[in-house]
C-alpha cells in the first residue's frame, strides 16, 4: 500500500603456467601416504613458483607502500578462515562457501573496495562492474591464499601438524597475501579506479578532444614508460585500448585531455608498436587492457585467475549474491531502465513496521517490506541474478517487491485521499504491476517464474478486487492488451485521487461490450468498476452475467 509517512623474461612465461595444480576440481579419492606426501611436495613447489612469479609482478618499489596508505587489514578474517581448513583436514573450491571463508573474502574485498573513489557523478553502472571486478579477485585471491593453507596442514613426511605448529606457519602466508601483495593490489585499485572514471567522462566528448600520455617526469619512470610520454591520439585511437596506465604495478602515468589544435598527433602504428614490444613478456601482456572499457580492475590474465573452473564458478555466483537492503538498492540503481522505475529515486528499502502490511511505500523512493518477505526478495534476485529456479515464496515476495516499485512510477507522487480514492488507486496499482510482472523479471536479468502470479495472488488483500476487474475484461470483451496499456498510462501519469477514471477509460477505450455487440457506455463501465470492489468473485460472475446478457 501507499500511506503517508515520513513520506616479463622468456622464464616468467614458463613459470606463469605452472604453479596451478592445487585444489583442482575432481576428487581423485587416493588417500594413501605415499600419494598425500606426493601432493603435498607438488603443491608446495608450484607455490613456491607462484610466489616467485608474485614477487616479479609486484616490483619490490611495489611491495614497500606504507600501511597507513589503505585500510588496516583484519587478519583475524584470516585466522578465522585458516581453523576452518585445520578443522576440515583440507581445503577444496567448496570451502569458499563456509561463512567464515566467507568472512575472509569480505575483509579482502572491503580494503580492496574502500580504493574505489568514485563520485556521486559516476555512472551506477561503471561502480557496480568495478566492484563486481573486485570482489571476483578478491575471491580468486582467498581461494588461493587457502590453498596455500591447506598444503601448511601436513609436514614434509604427511603428518598432520599440531594446531600450534600449523597456526605458526600460515602467519607467513597471511603476511604475504594480505599484508605485502595487498598493498600492491590496493595501490593498483586507486588508479585504476580513477582512469576508469576519467575515461567514461571523456567517452562523452568523444574525439572532441585528444587524450596525451604523460610519465610522472622523474628519475623513477621506467624505460617502457618514458618512451610512450607524450602520445598524443584522440580517444576513438586503438592506441588506447591497450596502454591506457596503470600500464603496471605502482604506475605513476597519468592521461589528459588536451585542446587538438594544442599538440600534433602520434603515429598511432608506430607508438602502439613501441609499447607492444615492451609489453611482450606475459607479466607485462596483463596490462595490455583499458579498465574504462572493460570495466576491470585487475587484468583478466593476473595470476589470481589461473584457478579452478568449480572455484571461479562459485566466486562467480558468491558476486551474484545480495545480503543486505543496501546492495539490492545499489543493483537496482545500476541499470538505466530499473532507476527509471523510481521517478523519486530509490533511497532505503527497509524492514515493515506494521504487521498488517506485506509491504509499503511513500512513493518517495523508500520502501518497506515485512521481515520474510525482505529475507526473500534477496534470495529471490540472488537466484535471477545467478539463473537459478525462485521458490513460491520468493516469488510472491518479489511480487509484492514489484507492487511497491510500480506506485514509485507515479510520477505526481504520493497524496491525502479518501478510503475508497485508495482503494481504486490499489486496485489500478495491483492490476498493473501483476500484468506487468515478466518486465521486472526480464529486467533483473531472470526469466518470468511462476507466472501465476499474474492473475491470482492470495497473500494480497487486493487479489480479489484485481481478479474481479480482469473478469470484467475477459467477460465484456474488452481488448486485455489496450486495457493493461491505457490503466497503465493513466497509473504512472494522474493523480492517485483520479485512478477511478482511468479504470473505466480502459474499459471504454478497450471496447467492453455486452454478448450483443452492443458497447457499453461509461456509466455502466464505472458501474462495473465500482462493483468490482464490493462483490465476492462469485457474486460479481453473476453481476456480470445479468449486465452483458
Amino acid at each position: 500500500p501507499v500511506f503517508h509517512r515520513p513520506i616479463q623474461d622468456s622464464d616468467h612465461g614458463k613459470t606463469f603456467g605452472r604453479f596451478f595444480r592445487v585444489g583442482a576440481d575432481s576428487d581423485s579419492g587416493k588417500d594413501s601416504p605415499e600419494h598425500k606426501t606426493a601432493t603435498h611436495a607438488a603443491g608446495t613447489l608450484d607455490y613456491v613458483l607462484f610466489h616467485r612469479a608474485m614477487g616479479d609482478l609486484y616490483d619490490s618499489a611495489t611491495l614497500a607502500l606504507k600501511k597507513d596508505e589503505m585500510p588496516q587489514f583484519r587478519h583475524a578474517a584470516f585466522d578465522k578462515a585458516a581453523r576452518v581448513v585445520y578443522e576440515r583436514g583440507e581445503f577444496s573450491p567448496a570451502m569458499l562457501r563456509d561463512e567464515r571463508v566467507r568472512g575472509l573474502i569480505d575483509e579482502t574485498n572491503r580494503v580492496l573496495s574502500s580504493a574505489l573513489t568514485v563520485s556521486h557523478e559516476t555512472p551506477p553502472e561503471l561502480t557496480a562492474a568495478l566492484c563486481n571486478n573486485v570482489f571476483i579477485f578478491s575471491g580468486l585471491k582467498t581461494y588461493h591464499s587457502l590453498s596455500e593453507v591447506g598444503l601448511s596442514l601436513t609436514d614434509e613426511e604427511g603428518n598432520t601438524k599440531s594446531f600450534a605448529d600449523f597456526h605458526r606457519d600460515v602467519k607467513a602466508i597471511d603476511d604475504r597475501y594480505n599484508s605485502n601483495y595487498l598493498y600492491a593490489e590496493y595501490n593498483h585499485a586507486v588508479h585504476s579506479a580513477q582512469m576508469a572514471v576519467k575515461w567514461h567522462d571523456w567517452e562523452k566528448d568523444g574525439d572532441e578532444y585528444d587524450l596525451q600520455y604523460r610519465t610522472a617526469g622523474d628519475e623513477r619512470v621506467r624505460e617502457a614508460h618514458q618512451r610512450l610520454d607524450g602520445v598524443t591520439l584522440p580517444p576513438s585511437d586503438k592506441f588506447w585500448d591497450r596502454y591506457l596506465p596503470p600500464n603496471g604495478w605502482n604506475c605513476r602515468c597519468n592521461v589528459v585531455q588536451v585542446l587538438r589544435s594544442d599538440y600534433p598527433r602520434s603515429d598511432s602504428d608506430e607508438v602502439t608498436a613501441i609499447g607492444d614490444k615492451y609489453t611482450e613478456s606475459p607479466k607485462m601482456q596483463m596490462f595490455r587492457f583499458n579498465a574504462g572499457k572493460t570495466l576491470t580492475i585487475y587484468p583478466e590474465k593476473h595470476p589470481y585467475h589461473k584457478a579452478p573452473a568449480k572455484a571461479k564458478r562459485i566466486v562467480e555466483q558468491m558476486a551474484a549474491e545480495l545480503r543486505t537492503p543496501q546492495q539490492v538498492i545499489e543493483f537496482m540503481n545500476a541499470s538505466e531502465e530499473r532507476r527509471a522505475w523510481f521517478e523519486r529515486g530509490f533511497k532505503a528499502l527497509r524492514k515493515e513496521t506494521n504487521p498488517r502490511n506485506n509491504g509499503s511505500t511513500d512513493c518517495a523512493g523508500t520502501i518497506w517490506m515485512n521481515k520474510d518477505r525482505l529475507k526473500h526478495v534477496l534470495s529471490g534476485l540472488t537466484k535471477l541474478r545467478q539463473q537459478s529456479e525462485i521458490s513460491f515464496d520468493e516469488a510472491d515476495a518479489l511480487a509484492t517487491f514489484w507492487h511497491e516499485i510500480t506506485h514509485n512510477r507515479n510520477k505526481r507522487g504520493n497524496i491525502n485521499m479518501t478510503a475508497l480514492q485508495i482503494q481504486y488507486m490499489e486496485l489500478a496499482n495491483e492490476f498493473v504491476a501483476r500484468k506487468t510482472l515478466p518486465e521486472f523479471y526480464k529486467a533483473v536479468g531472470g526469466k518470468m517464474q511462476h507466472p501465476e502470479f499474474m492473475n491470482n495472488r492470495s497473500s494480497t488483500g487486493y487479489n480479489r478486487w484485481v481478479r474481479n476487474y480482469c473478469k470484467a475484461i475477459e467477460r465484456t470483451g474488452a481488448d486485455a492488451d489496450k486495457v493493461l496499456e491505457t490503466v497503465r498510462e493513466h497509473l504512472f501519469t494522474q493523480s492517485y485521487d483520479d485512478q477511478k477514471n482511468g479504470l473505466i477509460n480502459a474499459l471504454l477505450q478497450g471496447g467492453a461490450h455486452t454478448s450483443s455487440g452492443t458497447k457499453i457506455g461509461k456509466r455502466t463501465c464505472s458501474e462495473i468498476v465500482r462493483e468490482s470492489l464490493w462483490y465476492s468473485e462469485e457474486g460479481f460472475e453473476k453481476y456480470l452475467e445479468s449486465l452483458i446478457r
